[in-house]
């Protein structure tokens, strides 16, 4: 039977307040989903593989053709796709909670164009070694941010100031980058196909190079979530609370900046997840960052490795551009929660 809602003031029994359902649940929901994700990832494509290889593989037992599809092929590329989405969930979650604007995510506010310039630069220019892409990005995303944020600055970070400053801070880097391509003779296709975002060819090494920025962002967003909670406030009352705010802003901004230029050096500009993923997770958790940052991280995992796995197997052998579904599912996803006034 269900507990009487307690009296109100007047001796009236008030309404139970509606509940959201549990961290737990929804985390243990998304990890199923993630994990049944990841089976289909193991066993489709171009070459299948049978359950029973599958679970030969894991034990120890398979054949080489097997154990290589498996584990040095699909198993590093999904483990890559789940840190990647999760970076960028948390960095779209970072940007719009310091920012408090909806519309902030790594990729309007130019972060990941910057990173992306940044990064075919590099390439181009000195072809640096990729163990040094993601500290590449991070500066060019960096700069990016900042004269996103300069120019947004004069109307408060309105929601359209901020929307059109990344547009035009966008529109720069992508020039660039378009100018620096004509200039890349060999490596023309290989650059045109990063930009178009994709997890082909991902190994062990790119999970390594990506592993300890994705797991420190995640450690460190969750360390100062109730930091995080306080730039949800007004500037004078997150002061008022004891919250540096300039500080903290800094800082929670240079760690997005971080995660996404991560992201960028291993899986190229990957667009949607960290706007989408955030409002998604805020129907579900609410406002409370400690609760929200985790259900982040696994939603936007799930949303990157549900489009790899569309984008290796619905034209296989022949593989489609990871952006081209992000954009599929995210772009609907962002219009419904715009249509129901969620934002």
């Amino acid at each position: 039977m269900n507990a009487a809602a307690p009296p109100s003031a007047d001796g009236t029994h008030a309404a139970p307040a509606p509940r959201r359902p549990s961290l737990a649940r929804w985390s243990v929901l998304l990890v199923i989903v993630i994990s049944v994700i990841g089976g289909l990832a193991m066993v489709t494509g171009s070459v299948p593989v049978s359950l029973h290889e599958l679970t030969d593989v894991l034990t120890g037992r398979g054949d080489d053709m097997a154990t290589i599809l498996v584990l040095e092929l699909r198993l590093p590329r999904f483990i890559a796709g789940l840190l990647v989405g999760a970076s960028l969930g948390l960095a779209g979650q970072l940007m719009q909670t310091v920012t408090r604007n909806p519309l902030a995510s790594p990729g309007i506010t130019g972060v990941v164009a910057g990173a992306s310039m940044a990064v075919v630069i590099a390439q181009v220019a000195w072809r640096v070694d990729v163990t040094w892409l993601p500290g590449i990005g991070m500066l060019g995303g960096a700069g990016a941010a900042t004269l996103t944020f300069l120019l947004a600055a004069r109307s408060g970070f309105s929601p359209l100031m901020l929307a059109l400053a990344g547009m035009a801070v966008t529109a720069l880097a992508s020039a660039l980058v378009t100018a620096f391509l004509l200039f890349s003779g060999a490596q023309a296709q290989q650059l045109f196909s990063w930009l178009a975002g994709g997890l082909q060819g991902r190994g062990w090494a790119h999970v390594i190079q990506i592993l300890p920025w994705a797991l420190g962002g995640l450690a460190v967003s969750l360390g100062t979530g109730r930091w995080l909670n306080l730039m949800q406030l007004e500037d004078s009352v997150a002061r008022s609370l004891g919250g540096a705010v300039t500080l903290l802003r800094l800082g929670f901004v240079t760690l997005a900046v971080a995660l996404t230029a991560a992201s960028v050096a291993v899986a190229g500009p990957v667009g949607f997840i960290g706007l989408v993923a955030p409002h998604l997770v805020r129907l579900a958790a609410g406002v409370d960052q400690r609760q929200a940052l985790p259900l982040v991280a696994l939603t936007g995992a799930l949303l990157v490795t549900l489009s790899d796995l569309l984008a290796r197997t619905l034209a296989a052998p022949q593989e489609l551009p990871l952006g081209l579904f992000t954009a599929l599912i995210g772009g609907p996803l962002f219009i419904a929660l715009i249509r129901s006034r969620t934002l």
